[in-house]
């Protein structure tokens, strides 16, 4: 049956629709930060910036005011420790789950399944009480330890699919060329579920980034603040800065920008291999 005509039309009107669904937010956040407040806050803002009244000052007064690098920079450090964490610990236990087929295992995998239903709200409190006897308030490590602790179940789950996916034949010949299982783990299973390790470290990168229950809660002091928690500085009770404040959130999502950047060709490299496969 041919295709018709205007089918590949509909499909690309179709796909422009929803990028600028997607993107309309972001360039919303641009526009905002280079336009003065007293457009921003008429009946009918523009959507297209008048290029007379463009203007860069709340960047400027970002940086000036507000140490925003520090809290950036808490943010990346907070990030990658969770990530190490998730990531290995979830490599490991999802390669166990998927490899062995015990009761024990079964009941471990659907202990970490249910304990990712609990939301951050529900268990914040256990990790303050755990945290302060532990002397981890007001520390960087208590809120990577508390997000982590909620994205192992997520990234084991994840992981346990795509190493189900690898053929045990492939670790069964590598021990016959002399390796032992943590070789062949490392050396041939690893390599093939980096799309998997790619998508897992995308997702708990950004949910990381975007934490503001365990950051706000563990951490109170401003210099200790991540990006997230101070972007709520720029909120007062009877005014908002909305310059300022679409400055600093447009200047925050560079990092997860240049992350995606990096970690876009594995993920197009496990969607074609998975478009091969079938």
């Amino acid at each position: 049956m041919p295709v018709p005509v205007w089918r590949p039309y509909i499909l690309l009107a179709t796909a422009l629709a929803c990028l600028v669904i997607v993107l309309f937010p972001f360039y919303w956040i641009i526009i905002t930060s280079i336009l003065p407040t007293e457009i921003l806050l008429s009946r009918n803002p523009p959507l297209l910036p008048p290029l007379g009244e463009v203007t860069f000052a709340a960047y400027f007064e970002v940086f000036a005011r507000k140490p925003l690098l520090i809290w950036i920079s808490n943010s990346m450090l907070i990030t990658a420790g969770t990530l190490a964490i998730t990531i290995s610990t979830g490599a490991m236990a999802g390669y166990s789950l998927s490899r062995f087929r015990t009761k024990a295992q079964q009941a471990m995998g659907f202990g970490l399944l249910a304990s990712k239903m609990l939301p951050g709200s529900l268990i914040i409190i256990p990790f303050f009480i755990l945290f302060s006897k532990a002397g981890l308030i007001e520390s960087k490590l208590g809120v990577i330890l508390a997000n982590s602790a909620t994205a192992v179940p997520f990234a084991t789950w994840l992981l346990k699919g795509f190493f189900d996916a690898i053929p045990r034949e492939l670790e069964q010949a590598a021990m016959i060329d002399g390796c032992n299982e943590w070789q062949a783990f490392r050396h041939i299973v690893l390599p093939l579920a980096a799309p998997g390790l790619a998508a897992a470290s995308a997702y708990i990168a950004i949910v990381t980034w975007a934490d503001l229950v365990f950051a706000r809660t563990l951490n109170s002091k401003p210099e200790n603040w991540v990006v997230t928690v101070g972007l709520q500085s720029f909120t007062g009770e009877y005014l908002v800065e909305w310059g300022a404040l679409m400055a600093a959130s447009a200047v925050s999502l560079l990092p997860m920008l240049v992350l995606f950047l990096l970690l876009e060709p594995f993920l197009v490299k496990g969607s074609t291999q998975g478009s091969l496969a079938n």
